[in-house]
């Protein structure tokens, strides 16, 4: 996410199949700070043993369940509700690189509040991720409805994806 408290906010997580149809929430970076000028470069890369995740919670276990039912509770009790952000770095953008292409800057519209990127990688196809940038307003994102559209494709293995944080 950009323009928040920090300049950008960076969060690695996913799903995990524990097998007999369970599956876990599991996380390697909860929340990183990112600064103005800082570059993430993305790689896929083959290795023949991934880094373990810092948490690692099954989604029938007690743990996650109670923090289910008072996320469901506290939704009912308070909905989420659209409101203006106020822009702490109306000039924040993201430039994204995907591999010989020319760098996309993606910076905030009229009714763009939230800049984010996504990257998504599963093994049922390993050779390659799918990777998505976009804007789109606090109302939007509440809705589930899209905004602006910056990028969406897939990058393969091979290929690397640079990202900085602009303020």
């Amino acid at each position: 996410m950009v323009d928040g408290e920090h300049p950008a906010i960076l969060r690695i997580g996913g799903m995990r199949d524990l097998g007999n149809e369970r599956q876990s929430h599991v996380q390697w970076i909860e929340e990183m700070v990112l600064a103005e000028g800082d570059e993430l470069h993305l790689t896929l890369a083959s290795v023949d043993e991934a880094t373990l995740p810092t948490e690692d919670v099954a989604t029938d276990s007690e743990e996650h369940l109670a923090a289910q039912a008072e996320y469901e509770m506290e939704l009912a009790e308070n909905p989420p509700q659209p409101t203006k952000l106020e822009r702490q770095r109306p000039s924040a953008s993201l430039q994204l690189a995907v591999g010989a292409e020319p760098p996309i800057v993606a910076s905030f519209g009229a009714d763009g509040e939230l800049l984010s990127l996504g990257a998504t990688w599963n093994s049922w196809r390993p050779e390659r991720f799918y990777l998505s940038l976009s804007s789109c307003s606090c109302e939007q994102a509440i809705a589930k409805q899209g905004g602006k559209d910056w990028f969406k494709g897939h990058v393969t293995q091979g290929e690397t994806v640079v990202v900085r944080i602009n303020g």
